[in-house]
């Protein structure tokens, strides 16, 4: 069934739109009828949040709990009566949420953040409501077309043209609905295809965690740096192997908090602390831990030199007799790894 869409509003986002600007306004569909084919593009948008799969340009938001405003906001759009012809007092507290979205947000952007517009929709997903947040960038195109009709060559200047569904830059979706992709578990799911940035997770207020490769890799890097800095060495292919199995070893295939302090307490032996994981996790931004085993990283990469030779092992073979991985002591400060196999292939790449 596709998504039902009920209500659009949408106003610009700049960091520097003072009240009572050129630029300070609000529109709806309650006012302003959008062409089908429009509408269509925006199921497209919600469709292609909802549905993304769980990689690096995916994150989830969570409500730290039922006080949050936002949250409290979100849930009284989804109890809205709102359609895309009708005109009711309903549309009245549509267009006044969707205004206090757009000033949080203005407040959290600056002068390196791109201005654009910020959409709040009202939709239906097979019978759940659904509250979608785009910020989209418009961008203006030069192009020239050819008339079938008249076979002559034209050109053409168009301003504000929407983005195209492949490549939108922000947006959410709450509540969470879960798809064939993505199984994991929070309040609010985000996608964005530009660059990093926490503004746009900043405006809603959320506690966030990034997609299960990404988690994975910053939890990783996060313990090795623990044990680096307590033991004075980073983690062994031992420990490597040694976390890797406990949280694939995960109940029900999902990672969470707990799972990572019990991998972090068998690397760590006698340096284990609670507050301490629980502090380096909330500085590699991972406070809260929602990983997909799945999508859990597979390989190891050493980088030599700052990165000038990279070579990557499987992570179920970095303890094993056809891996052996010595790191720089103090004694030569030389690292040497060792791969026994019974064939050699090249592969020449860029």
């Amino acid at each position: 069934m596709p998504i039902i869409i009920n209500a659009i509003a949408y106003s610009p986002v700049k960091h520097d739109i003072e009240s009572g600007d050129d630029e300070d306004w609000i529109e709806s569909t309650r006012t302003v009828d959008i062409d089908e084919d429009v509408i269509d593009i925006f199921r497209k948008y919600l469709v292609r949040v909802i549905s993304k799969e769980d990689n690096s340009r995916v994150g989830l938001g969570h409500f730290p709990d039922e006080s949050s405003g936002t949250q409290e906001r979100l849930n009284r759009v989804l109890e809205l009566d709102l359609a895309l012809d009708g005109d009711n007092g309903d549309y009245d507290a549509f267009e006044s949420i969707a205004e206090t979205f757009k000033k949080r947000l203005i407040n959290e952007m600056d002068g390196r953040t791109s201005s654009g517009v910020l959409f709040t929709i009202h939709a239906n997903k097979d019978g759940t409501d659904v509250v979608g947040i785009l910020k989209l960038d418009l961008d203006d195109e030069e192009r020239s077309r050819l008339d079938p009709d008249t076979r002559h060559l034209a050109y053409e200047e168009l301003e504000g043209v929407l983005p195209p569904v492949e490549s939108f830059q922000k947006g959410c979706t709450y509540p969470l609905i879960g798809s064939d992709e993505f199984y994991l578990d929070g309040d609010v799911k985000f996608l964005q295809e530009d660059s990093d940035s926490d503004y746009f997770e900043d405006f809603l207020g959320c506690i966030t965690s990034s997609a299960s490769l990404e988690q994975s890799q910053n939890i990783l890097t996060a313990v090795d740096d623990l044990k680096r800095e307590k033991e004075g060495t980073g983690l062994s292919p031992d420990d490597i192997q040694t976390f890797r199995t406990s949280i694939l070893g995960t109940d029900g295939g999902i990672v969470e908090n707990t799972d990572v302090h019990e991998a972090s307490r068998a690397v760590l032996n006698d340096s284990y602390d609670e507050d301490e994981v629980d502090d380096a996790l909330y500085g590699a931004g991972e406070s809260e831990v929602q990983i997909d085993v799945n999508n859990a990283p597979s390989t190891v990469v050493y980088k030599i030199d700052g990165g000038d030779i990279k070579v990557e092992i499987p992570m179920s073979l970095v303890n094993s007799d056809r891996v052996d991985v010595i790191e720089p002591s103090n004694d030569d400060g030389e690292c040497v790894i060792t791969v026994r196999g019974t064939s050699l292939q090249r592969d020449y790449q860029k």
